[in-house]
């Protein structure tokens, strides 16, 4: 059984895997993975855009003589500054962000649960986004913000 901190590493490992337009990661802007576990608000990030990983609700079930069901629920809340270039469209930079995060839960070849499951290197039977995904693309004040919902299956 995996520990609840080898899987909450592994996940905000993943987003170092978060490429965007022209070559954006969130790795350039926070060298520290352990840093993207603590939330900050929008204005304390120092770098944006910014990711960081809120780790939430757990629910534990078990039949009798059966395995534990374990599910786990996390979030990557994604902080942007918008009004750099007032001609921009901010959704965009969010559409391209959500598509690039949506390609890092893709399993790769080296994962055993390939192709139908990432298992965050055999940690998780299933990690994948999964619920409302709140964005807000900060066009009244520039700064953009969006939520992504993950939910991990834990064996």
């Amino acid at each position: 059984m995996p520990t609840r901190e080898s899987v909450f590493q592994a996940l905000v490992e993943l987003s170092a895997n978060v490429t965007w337009g022209s070559g954006v990661t969130f790795q350039n802007n926070l060298d520290n993975l352990a840093l993207r576990r603590r939330v900050k608000l929008f204005n304390e990030a120092n770098v944006q855009p910014a990711l960081y990983q809120a780790e939430h609700d757990e629910e534990v079930a078990q039949l009798t003589n059966m395995r534990y069901k374990r599910v786990w629920k996390a979030s990557w809340i994604i902080y942007q500054q918008t009004g750099k270039d007032k001609n921009a469209v901010p959704t965009i930079e969010n559409n391209l962000i959500l598509d690039a995060i949506e390609a890092a839960f893709v399993p790769l070849p080296r994962d055993p649960g390939f192709p139908q499951r990432l298992t965050l290197g055999n940690l998780v039977n299933h990690c994948y986004l999964d619920g409302d995904i709140f964005k807000d693309p900060g066009d009244i004040d520039d700064q953009g913000m969006m939520v992504v919902p993950i939910t991990l299956l834990v064996p």
